[in-house]
């Protein structure tokens, strides 16, 4: 009985070959996936670069899609990588064989320093891999700091950047995150203005839901009165908004830099606001989102109001504020307004320079 059951789980495990040496079955061989093909076109420029630019500007570019086949072509979507890329509308066109079109697209940079890069995804009829064109900038100051940032991650509570002026002429630092500046090797009782300074910085130490997201950089240049710099902090990434997804929107450039304002006087900033429900994956469930109700500060040294709305696309809405420095108040001034929509408040920071007149 015993010799009877071995035989069995033998035959069952393995194949018994000649000589007595078992091996195992052979499965079957699994079919790779075959990678999804691209049309046969050409891209031309491939990329464009635009360099150093100033934020909040606008760039136009041409690029030309060329069918390198014998066989006419039909272009099924152009879909740009984010909203801030305008496209022409060319779904449905057909390419001839050895013919192009151009696909004209505007890179628009947000208002605060840092690169910005753009992809527009082209499809094709029978082609389910996009091609590409790519549109890269620098949005650039004329003071720039290294790094852009406060690297206050993983518990760093201060350090140091350089702030310079990229035509090398001196200029004076007046406030560094809101207080005097704290140099190294620079004193300005005795030394003379520098075209670059190395300024040390702390972390606030403020709860999350206070927690600054900027770090702002005052100086005495006319082209350049604010250098706004990101914190990079556990409470300023998703934390420092955390109600986007239940009322269904969230401001994607979290900074609106006024520049120099006179006193009494008052300027408009538009706000973008943008439609958010990756739970849903962007589907519109609360249609009444973009509807703007009020526009309020929430700091003291702010006044601002609602002057009115921009309509965007489905997916994005300008609000217009208007925002001034409170009574009595002078120099940098920075904080937080917030929007009301039918759904819910969302709060952005503004940032401003004070001044007893707009060309001081």
């Amino acid at each position: 009985m015993k010799l009877a059951h071995s035989l069995v789980v033998g035959i069952v495990s393995c194949l018994c070959m000649s000589g007595g040496v078992c091996a195992q079955a052979p499965s079957s061989p699994q079919k790779q996936p075959q990678p999804a093909q691209a049309a046969p076109v050409v891209i031309e420029p491939a990329s464009i670069d635009f360099g150093k630019v100033p934020p909040g500007s606008k760039h136009p570019a041409k690029f030309s899609i060329r069918n390198v086949s014998a066989m006419p072509l039909t272009i099924k979507s152009v879909v740009p990588s984010c909203k801030c890329t305008d496209v022409n509308v060319l779904a449905g066109s057909v390419i001839v064989a050895g013919a192009a079109v151009e696909l004209l697209a505007t890179l628009d940079v947000p208002g605060t320093p840092g690169e910005k890069e753009a992809k527009v995804f082209i499809t094709f009829e029978g082609y389910p891999a996009p091609v590409m064109a790519m549109l890269k900038a620098d949005a650039s100051l004329a003071v720039r700091s290294t790094p852009a940032y406060i690297d206050a991650l993983k518990k760093v509570t201060s350090g140091t950047l350089s702030v310079a002026a990229a035509d090398g002429k001196p200029f004076r630092i007046v406030t560094a995150g809101g207080v005097a500046p704290v140099f190294v090797d620079f004193d300005t009782a005795k030394d003379e203005p520098r075209s670059s300074y190395t300024l040390r910085w702390t972390a606030s130490t403020a709860t999350c839901e206070e927690m600054p997201l900027w770090w702002v950089v005052e100086t005495d240049r006319v082209d350049c009165p604010l250098v706004p710099l990101r914190v990079r902090h556990e409470c300023t990434g998703s934390r420092a908004d955390p109600t986007k997804a239940t009322r269904y929107w969230f401001i994607p450039e979290p900074l609106g830099v006024a520049g120099r304002v006179a006193v009494g006087q008052s300027v408009v900033l538009p706000i973008t606001i943008e439609h958010y429900n990756a739970a849903g994956r962007g589907a519109v469930v609360r249609p009444e989102w973009s509807q703007v109700l009020a526009v309020r500060s929430l700091s003291p040294q702010l006044v601002a109001s609602l002057e009115g709305v921009r309509p965007g696309n489905k997916e994005d809405v300008a609000v217009l504020v208007r925002v001034a420095p409170a009574e009595g108040v002078s120099g940098i001034v920075y904080g937080l307004i917030e929007i009301e929509t039918t759904t819910g408040r969302g709060s952005v920071a503004v940032s401003m320079q004070a001044t007893a007149s707009a060309t001081q």
